[in-house]
């Protein structure tokens, strides 16, 4: 699964072994659970009559241990995932239970929410704050409640909703504001029209003038919605006790502020695919 996990994300895999022993193989479960079900959601060839009801059930295919999907997955390294997902559940199955809860639980919100935002579409910033949080602030929250499951952490740090939120819309919303380019050309978009229809009409006008003062300043309003959350951030980081669990938290956020500094103000964003070493 740690294999899996590399193809998948070598930069979460990295972060992963900073993690105590304990949190490792939970960690790792509901990280490709997660991506898996990611997997299903990115996939637009696969009909949504289809998609939309397995999104919902996927959380459940964990507690079944010869379930497996072939031909769904937008690049071969998801769909190997899916294709072995039997692997993952087997994995998931020997977990103690308390870890599988909260994994399968994260599983279930996120599932329905991904589903819910296939019909819509991210107008305002509500919008943006809550396709935010089904697809990003849930894995915050699952964490905490894994880290307090774990004993390492504290109780309270699975209450601090908030906090964990933060941490996930941070991450979220660093990687939508960096991937317009991509997201663009895959016919995606996430940028709330509340933001960029200040600046445009249509969304590929960026595009096309990227270094236009509407350009600039619309990509400068997307970082600064993103670093609203540093605040936040920063105050579940002093929560945590374990120094491997901060590493593991701690690097991303960093990583984060990184790229958010490169892309403010800088016009490549809407030409290239904009990355920090």
């Amino acid at each position: 699964s740690y294999a899996a996990l590399n193809r998948v994300s070598r930069s979460f895999a990295v972060v992963i072994q900073q993690l105590p022993e304990e949190l490792k193989d939970p960690v790792c479960v509901f990280y490709l659970v997660l991506r898996g079900l990611d997997s299903v959601e990115d996939d637009m060839t696969y009909a949504a009559e289809k998609r939309l009801p397995l999104l919902r059930s996927f959380y459940l295919k964990s507690y079944d241990a010869n379930w497996n999907i072939k031909g769904v997955g937008d690049s071969d390294d998801y769909r190997t995932l899916l294709a072995n997902y039997h692997k993952v559940n087997s994995l998931f199955l020997s977990l103690d239970e308390r870890y599988q809860k909260v994994i399968a639980d994260i599983c279930c919100k996120m599932g329905n929410g991904m589903a819910d935002y296939a019909e819509k579409k991210v107008n305002t910033l509500t919008d943006y704050d809550n396709y935010c949080h089904y697809v990003a602030g849930l894995v915050g929250i699952g964490l905490s409640s894994l880290f307090s499951a774990s004993g390492l952490e504290s109780e309270r740090l699975q209450e601090e909703l908030e906090l964990a939120n933060s941490m996930g819309l941070l991450l979220q919303k660093t990687n939508i504001s960096r991937d317009y380019y991509e997201d663009l050309s895959l016919g995606r978009v996430f940028w709330p029209r509340q933001i960029w229809g200040k600046y445009a009409t249509r969304l590929e006008e960026f595009h096309n003038k990227p270094t236009s003062p509407e350009a600039l300043a619309c990509i400068n309003e997307m970082v600064t919605n993103a670093l609203q959350h540093v605040s936040n951030c920063i105050l579940y980081l002093h929560m945590i006790r374990d120094p491997q669990v901060f590493r593991f938290c701690a690097i991303p956020q960093v990583m984060a502020m990184a790229t958010l500094a490169k892309i403010y103000n800088n016009p490549n964003v809407y030409t290239e695919v904009v990355k920090i070493r």
